[in-house]
């Protein structure tokens, strides 16, 4: 028996490679060799794995539950967190994640690379503690696809755009989003109103379809064309113009997008912006993204078409402190954020902005993994400041003042309270890095006065996450 236990190891290591469909060496299970020169490809030219795999601990306020937002209809409220499962959508509970990536170089020009992991999705997967395995990215990536200038990637594809440079992308991130179009409180009207998030939805789409980027030289266009839902006839095509952006003092990138966003077969939702950001050697970051929205948001439910008509911003300026100490390296950042917003569901236009956004800056109001992931209808001033405390620990807080845009009538607030006050969030994280592949993270927010989701006491989030890289 302790024989069999000392060989565990590189048995595992044996029927992994099967599994993976590479072709193991006869040498010995317990012979101690490299596995780059155990496991070989058998078409490749080279296998590469990694992965990654996080443990949270998660708890929530009772009140966590209780937040929610008007029907847009003046009736009754849309709870926010509606796709988690009652057992854990306020208290305490373990969350595993777990990804593995393979990438297959399969000849000169042309990868392969599969991406499977558990979804994050909390309406197929409860949290539960027997979370699912997926396909969470599947693509062929052809470099010089038919002319020497064009990359092409194929399959099920992610792709995110970060004009900011933020790391919060507020309009595209497929791959990360749940279904701009789903309305859990606005049921049969389905007019964009309240445009309810969809907490826990993370991971909800499979982005099917092909990324074309093309090199200009300088300049570069990507150009988009995804099935996000056969079933619900959900689609998107459009291009990204992306140019460098040097004013001297300042250099960066800018990008400009076209995207036609379908909710079904007579919808053609159009979203025409750009974004950029600069950096300088004093210090300073300028960032920014527009947008606006027009067409049809979709062919209606008898009552007609339902006109589009939105709109989002964000500006921000951030400053690295003079060095100090370079250690320390603090920061400081001020940013504005406007998405418009709709506030009756019954008429034949839409004014929230439509998006597949991956925004996790606040804790509790924007987060999508653990917070109420509100995406659109609002506006919030984010002040953040944060450092490192040593070579293993960093820090940062933030503060942000949230209102609702549009509450015509209080039919997009809770209808209990009338008021546009989203609330005060007061958040603090914190990063330890224990080793080069043990990271934890530490995140604590409260959202105090957010009396246009009903709630009388603050909403508080709590997450402790281990995780490792490999």
């Amino acid at each position: 028996m302790l024989n069999l236990l000392k060989r565990t190891p590189a048995i595992l290591g044996v029927l992994i490679a099967s599994a993976c469909g590479v072709l193991v060496s006869s040498t010995p299970v317990d012979a101690q060799t490299s596995i780059g020169g155990d496991v070989k490809p058998k078409r490749a030219l080279r296998l590469t794995i990694s992965g990654d795999l996080s443990l949270s601990f998660v708890d929530r306020s009772s009140s966590f539950a209780d937040a929610a937002l008007g029907d847009g209809a003046g009736g009754a409220a849309a709870p926010l967190a509606s796709s988690w499962d009652p057992a854990v959508r306020d208290g305490f509970f373990f969350d595993p994640i777990f990804h593995l990536d393979l990438e297959a170089e399969v000849s000169e020009g042309v990868d392969a690379s599969i991406r499977m992991g558990t979804p994050f999705d909390a309406q197929e997967n409860l949290r539960n503690g027997r979370p699912p395995l997926g396909i969470q990215e599947a693509k062929i990536s052809w470099e010089g696809a038919m002319y020497p200038d064009l990359d092409l990637d194929l399959g099920v594809v992610r792709y995110t755009l970060d004009l900011a440079g933020n790391g919060n992308p507020m309009f595209l991130s497929l791959g990360n989003s749940e279904s701009a179009f789903d309305n859990p409180g606005a049921g049969v009207l389905d007019s964009g109103m309240p445009q309810s998030s969809s907490a826990g939805r993370v991971d909800a789409l499979n982005p099917a379809g092909a990324v074309g980027y093309y090199d200009l030289g300088e300049n570069s266009i990507d150009i988009l064309m995804f099935d996000l839902s056969s079933l619900n006839d959900e689609s998107l095509f459009g291009f990204v113009y992306n140019m460098p952006l040097n004013t001297g003092d300042y250099e960066g990138s800018m990008s400009f997008t076209w995207i036609n966003a379908k909710n079904d077969g007579g919808s053609d939702l159009f979203t025409l912006g750009g974004g950029a950001h600069v950096s300088g050697a004093d210090g300073l970051k300028f960032y920014g993204e527009m947008y606006i929205q027009n067409g049809d948001y979709g062919s209606g439910t008898g009552s007609g078409t339902i006109d589009q008509d939105a709109h989002a911003f964000l500006a921000g300026v951030r400053y690295d402190l003079p060095d100090m100490d370079e250690e320390a390296a603090p920061w400081i950042d001020v940013s504005f954020w406007d998405y418009s917003g709709d506030s009756d569901s019954t008429d034949n236009s839409n004014g929230n902005f439509v998006s597949y956004e991956f925004n996790n800056d606040t804790i509790v109001l924007e987060d999508s993994y653990y917070g109420l992931d509100v995406d659109t209808n609002y506006r919030a001033i984010k002040i953040k400041g944060g450092m490192n405390l040593s070579p293993e620990w960093s820090i940062q807080g933030t503060f942000a003042y949230a209102t609702l845009n549009s509450n015509a009538g209080g039919n997009a607030s809770n209808p209990s309270n009338n008021s546009k006050k989203l609330g005060d969030e007061f958040d603090v994280r914190a990063t330890y890095r224990a080793t080069d592949f043990l990271t934890f993270h530490l995140n604590a927010g409260t959202l105090q006065n957010a009396k246009a989701l009903g709630v009388g006491s603050g909403i508080e989030v709590f997450s402790m996450t281990s995780e490792v890289r490999f």
